[in-house]
C-alpha cells in the first residue's frame, strides 16, 4: 500500500507530503522510521496506485512503526 507521510521536526510535522510503500498495517497518526533514519507521522493511507505510477519506481518503503513508549 501507498501511504504520505509528513517529516517530524521538533517533534512536529512539518514540511510537504512524501509517498512510500508499507508492506504491514499501519494507521493515520502513527509515527514511523524512515530509510535513513528520520522519524515522520502518516498523514493518509491507501493512496491509489494511478496517484503514484509515474513515479513508483523511485518510491522508498518505511522500515517499521515507532512504538510508543508506556511509562
Amino acid at each position: 500500500m501507498y501511504i504520505k507521510v509528513k517529516f517530524l521536526k521538533n517533534g512536529e510535522p512539518h514540511g510537504r507530503e512524501y509517498t512510500y510503500k508499507a508492506t504491514f498495517p499501519i494507521e493515520v497518526g502513527q509515527e514511523v522510521l524512515l530509510p535513513g533514519g528520520g522519524n515522520g507521522i502518516v498523514t493518509d493511507i491507501d493512496v491509489p496506485e494511478k496517484d503514484v505510477e509515474s513515479f513508483n519506481d523511485k518510491i522508498k518503503e518505511v522500515e517499521s512503526v515507532v512504538e510508543e513508549s508506556k511509562q
